[in-house]
């Protein structure tokens, strides 16, 4: 059985309860629920003892269940530490990573992509998109692949602003798969909101982009 609702007829001069007055659904709530139903509750009609069992239950598995929260968040909280301190040791080596979404904070030192197929290009581009996923550069990618270089300008020449951006390829008129690849040393590992973020110059990465991982730097 659950715990009944205490319910009173508002009078014309009362208020809106702020949100501090809120229920949080907290084990302390439970219980004063529990305890304010056993004040107020009938004497010609007391709860029997198999409904206060199964009220006592439901406040054990609610705190069961809060207990379990904690102990998950310190276990994401210390598995997130091991994976950081994991990513550490790319700081200094040669990565490849693939083409895709980075976080641009400077646009005077973006990386190289390199970029391949099994066959000859014919018209193919690199596309640069915003967050909002508006064109803003598409550079030609030469007939024999190679590397491409985006000097971090928009189409009218102007350095893009910091922020979010997504690169892709346009195959055009090329029947083989096109790969492309960005190309550089990993800088840093820097801890942003989003998570762990790898340093390639003036770009930001995600660690999953990363496909291969050198030596060390050159």
């Amino acid at each position: 059985m659950t715990i009944d609702a205490l319910t009173s007829t508002p009078s014309s001069s009362s208020k809106t309860p702020s949100a501090a007055n809120q229920l949080t659904g907290s084990k302390d709530e439970f219980l004063k629920l529990f305890m304010a139903q056993l004040q107020h509750q009938d004497p010609m009609d007391p709860k029997s003892g198999a409904d206060m069992v199964a009220q006592l239950a439901q406040f054990s598995s609610v705190e069961q269940a809060q207990q379990t929260n904690v102990q998950l968040s310190a276990l994401t909280a210390s598995e997130s530490s091991t994976a950081n301190a994991s990513l550490s040791s790319l700081v200094g080596r040669q990565c490849d990573a693939t083409a895709g979404d980075i976080h641009l904070d400077n646009a005077h030192q973006v990386p190289p992509l390199d970029v391949s197929a099994n066959g000859a290009i014919k018209n193919g581009a690199i596309v640069v998109t915003d967050a909002s996923g508006k064109e803003i550069r598409r550079i030609a990618i030469p007939p024999n692949g190679g590397v491409v270089q985006w000097d971090g300008n928009d189409a009218s020449g102007n350095p893009a602003k910091e922020g979010d951006y997504h690169l892709s390829v346009d195959a055009g008129q090329t029947t083989a798969a096109i790969t492309a690849k960005w190309h550089g040393k990993i800088d840093s590992i820097e801890l942003t909101p989003n998570g762990a973020r790898l340093r390639m110059g003036g770009v930001l990465l995600n660690p999953g982009d990363i496909t291969t991982i050198g030596q060390g730097a050159l």
